[in-house]
């Protein structure tokens, strides 16, 4: 599949780079098993003839607010804040105190869009000081968590209730619990040598224009960040799990838990904290977008195969990303047998599989209903036999014999295993239902 995947993914960059007429574009995805697809074409900069490279950076956008979301609920769980407090509760005597935290993570504040500064037409962003007297001539389109309605503003709202409940700065904290950690060299808050020129199509003649470079000041917690096409690949991961030493599970669970309905006739897409939910032929996908003068991004996650879709250009408009990753995800299932996910073994092939558990697995009936437990790489899991796709859930060992379901049904409750004298398996019981060997 590899190689016929790979030629897919270099055909559909020469269709857009063709067809939409981006300087440059580079796609990625990264699938469990260390599977990783590149490809990239075009001119990263015009006028320099700088060719494009997996390495080379590109303005991220709002993908940036992923960053800040995900530090946000790391300061929650450590007690620096709680999600459930108004703005006025961390910024005292602030015209924008209404809104809980959480609000702001999904975009149901209330708040206007943008800050009631002139960023857009001077290309500069103000700096803390300037932006904190500003909020006093901020407005409110609703009342807060009435209604979904984006708001950069908020994002930056939060970047000054980060460093006031912990004397730093949010960008610093971002590097410091998030860049460094899961080592996104290449991730910056401001362009390097290798980063790439952006352009701007011109409507009445086949040329492209050059962008101008903004700084958004404070207001970069939400937009600033420079990234690659590698880098955002393993961020990706990381918002699925991958990286539970930096992020943790309930991170990633409270990132990816529905806040607001965007899409309120037929619910397609919602907002979790942070992240952006989309409903697919039974499954949701996550993640975000990004677009600033010069450059588009896309990053698209498929948690049920742990799958990274990955897309920037260098363009300020006229290149669909957001539905071209989500288009190559489809493909990879249309082509990727369902049964591809593995247990991983080590070098002598012994199953990675604790002992303890070897006495679990299989299938267990409770109620009539049958439930199969498994073995993957990462977690025991169990799910229902007639309805697999949409009951998939992952436990985490919290003791012996006692496990909690951290992800998909039945979340949070407990599922202990009952052993006899001699130490085998008997019963299981989770969320107090007794699950048996035979039908009952």
């Amino acid at each position: 599949m590899s190689a016929a995947f790979d030629e897919y993914l270099r055909s559909r960059m020469n269709e857009v780079l063709t067809q939409q007429r981006p300087p440059a574009l580079a796609l990625g995805v990264a699938r469990p098993g260390g599977e990783l697809h590149l490809v990239s074409g075009g001119v990263a900069d015009i006028d320099s003839g700088q060719l494009m490279e997996a390495e080379t950076a590109f303005r991220i956008g709002s993908v940036t607010k992923t960053f800040t979301a995900a530090l946000t609920l790391l300061l929650a769980e450590r007690g620096h804040l709680s999600l459930d407090k108004p703005v006025e509760e961390y910024l005292p005597g602030t015209a924008v105190g209404r809104p809980l935290i959480r609000q702001l993570l999904s975009h149901s504040s209330g708040l206007q869009r943008e800050a009631p500064h002139p960023m857009w037409a001077s290309m500069q962003g103000p700096d803390r000081a300037e932006f904190l007297e500003l909020l006093a001539r901020a407005e409110f389109v609703d009342e807060p968590g009435v209604r979904w309605a984006y708001s950069n503003l908020g994002y930056a709202v939060l970047g000054q209730v980060i460093a006031a409940v912990t004397g730093q700065t949010c960008e610093d904290l971002i590097d410091h619990e998030l860049l460094k950690p899961l080592g996104l060299n290449s991730t910056t808050w401001q362009p390097t040598g290798q980063a790439a020129a952006g352009y701007r199509l011109d409507p009445y003649q086949h040329r492209v224009l050059p962008e101008p470079v903004m700084d958004q000041g404070v207001i970069g917690v939400g937009g600033q960040l420079w990234s690659t096409i590698t880098d955002l690949l393993t961020w990706g991961d990381a918002l699925m799990g991958g990286a539970p030493e930096v992020i943790p599970a309930s991170v990633v669970e409270a990132m990816h838990r529905p806040q607001v309905m965007v899409d309120q006739r037929s619910w397609t897409q919602g907002w979790g904290l942070g992240l952006i939910l989309n409903r697919r032929e039974g499954t949701v996908l996550s993640g975000h977008t990004g677009a600033m003068p010069g450059f588009l991004a896309s990053m698209t996650l498929d948690r049920q195969s742990r799958t990274v879709v990955v897309a920037l250009a260098n363009v300020t408009r006229g290149v669909r990303l957001g539905e071209l990753t989500v288009e190559i995800l489809e493909e990879l299932a249309r082509t990727t047998p369902s049964s591809s996910v593995v247990e991983t073994v080590d070098a002598s092939g012994r199953s990675s599989c604790p002992a303890e558990l070897v006495g679990v697995l299989g299938r267990w009936w409770s109620e009539s209903e049958e439930t199969v437990f498994t073995w993957r790489s990462d977690a025991l899991h169990a799910h229902l036999a007639e309805t697999e796709c949409s009951s998939v859930t992952r436990f985490d060992r919290t003791a012996a014999d006692e496990y909690r379901a951290v992800e998909g049904r039945a979340q949070g409750e407990r599922l202990l295993v009952r052993r006899d004298s001699a130490g085998a398996v008997q019963t299981l019981e989770w969320a107090t239902y007794p699950y048996s060997r035979d039908p009952m």
